[in-house]
């Protein structure tokens, strides 16, 4: 999409064209679901924050006549979005583990096996990653060294670090999910 073209579609969404808007989405949808998709390696998770980037787009369209360009903007959006799902991701990990450790005599043996039994399931599923992805998630998540930490150590990017992790998250995300739905049925 040209530059003058761009900048008139969105001083249109600007002023609430929804058909305007439906046109930047077709063109930018597609590119932002794979490189969305290329961060996360979860397709699932990439289309709903793609879904939550073009719905925000949306609610502060006015915000869009002052764009000079636009892929570069919704990129960066992206690339933020994706950062704070990760630092959730984290947080999240990290919650649980000091709540686990916390609370260890109000949980039931149940309880109790089945985080045995799920920790067992991550071990194994981190030792059969690739050696240098196993490294790297041990290196973040039993270590808990920062990504810059790691890449340091192993003399690799901060960006290969990211990379590595963030195929091994969806790689455990996937196998929860899977033992999650076997434990329902």
């Amino acid at each position: 999409m040209e530059l003058f073209e761009e900048q008139k579609i969105l001083q249109e969404i600007a002023s609430g064209k929804i058909e305007a808007f439906e046109q930047l989405f077709i063109v930018y949808q597609p590119k932002l679901l794979s490189f969305l998709t290329g961060l996360t390696h979860d397709k699932e998770i990439s289309r709903d924050m793609a879904q939550d980037l073009f719905v925000s787009l949306w609610n502060n369209r006015k915000r869009l006549n002052h764009i000079q360009s636009f892929s570069p903007y919704l990129f960066r959006m992206a690339r933020y979005t994706v950062y704070d799902y990760f630092d959730h991701l984290v947080v999240s990990q990290k919650y649980t583990n000091e709540y686990l450790k916390e609370n260890s005599e109000f949980i039931s043996e149940e309880e109790k096996l089945f985080v045995r039994e799920l920790q067992e399931i991550i071990n194994i599923t981190v030792s059969n990653m690739s050696p240098q992805q196993s490294r790297i998630y041990r290196m973040s998540r039993e270590d808990g060294l920062s990504n810059g930490e790691i890449a340091t150590i192993l003399g690799i990017s901060k960006r290969t670090v990211e990379n590595h992790l963030t195929a091994a998250l969806s790689i455990l995300r996937k196998v929860i999910y899977l033992l999650l739905i076997s434990l329902s049925s």
